[in-house]
């Protein structure tokens, strides 16, 4: 879980795991989901007429230390 993970650029279709594709790990590092998942967008692929897109989540952003506490 990094903050890599919601920023980083998304990956191709090709080299996804069963998971990723599903929503239930993270894009990124491939790490199970659970809450708080950043959503990412979507995957854009198509085989002749079937549409392969797939709707992509990443680990949730690390929380920041309040500097004030």
């Amino acid at each position: 879980m990094t903050a890599a993970c919601a920023t980083a650029p998304l990956p191709s279709p090709a080299g996804l795991t069963w998971d990723q594709a599903a929503g239930r790990a993270c894009i990124i590092c491939n790490q199970r989901l659970t809450v708080g998942a950043v959503y990412r967008g979507w995957i854009r692929e198509q085989i002749g007429a079937h549409c392969l897109d797939k709707e992509v989540w990443a680990c949730p952003q690390p929380e920041t230390p309040d500097p004030s506490a």
